[in-house]
């Protein structure tokens, strides 16, 4: 077969490859940070999420969907479901969404001052 064709395909593969995993189509490069309770965990491939409970000073609770990496990903970087336990009190930093509501992580500060940067 000729090398240009393979050469042409492999980087046509990696060009689809990449562009299934960029953050640019969701999220905006914005930095926002949201306070709140850990209401739910879906710690699973491809992709891991937060969804975390913000009350504002007017008592008025809004849920925001942290979106974040692979559950196998998360695992190398000793993360697990111990160590986001529900109920946790955090402040979660990352890209803001292009919907309403949602982040993608950059840090995940706990209550006791440990932070997570996936």
């Amino acid at each position: 077969m000729n090398p240009n064709i393979i050469a042409a395909f492999v980087t046509f593969l990696a060009a689809a490859t990449q562009a299934h995993h960029a953050t640019s189509t969701n999220f905006t490069q914005e930095l926002i940070s949201v306070a709140g309770v850990i209401e739910q965990i879906r710690y699973q491939n491809p992709h891991s999420s937060i969804l975390i409970k913000h009350t504002s000073g007017e008592d008025e609770e809004t849920f925001w969907l942290i979106e974040m990496g692979a559950k196998t990903t998360l695992d190398r970087q000793g993360i697990n479901l111990e160590r986001l336990p529900m109920g946790e009190k955090v402040t979660a930093t990352g890209l803001k969404g292009r919907r309403q509501y949602t982040m993608y992580l950059r840090t995940l500060v706990f209550e006791d001052g440990s932070v997570f940067t996936p």
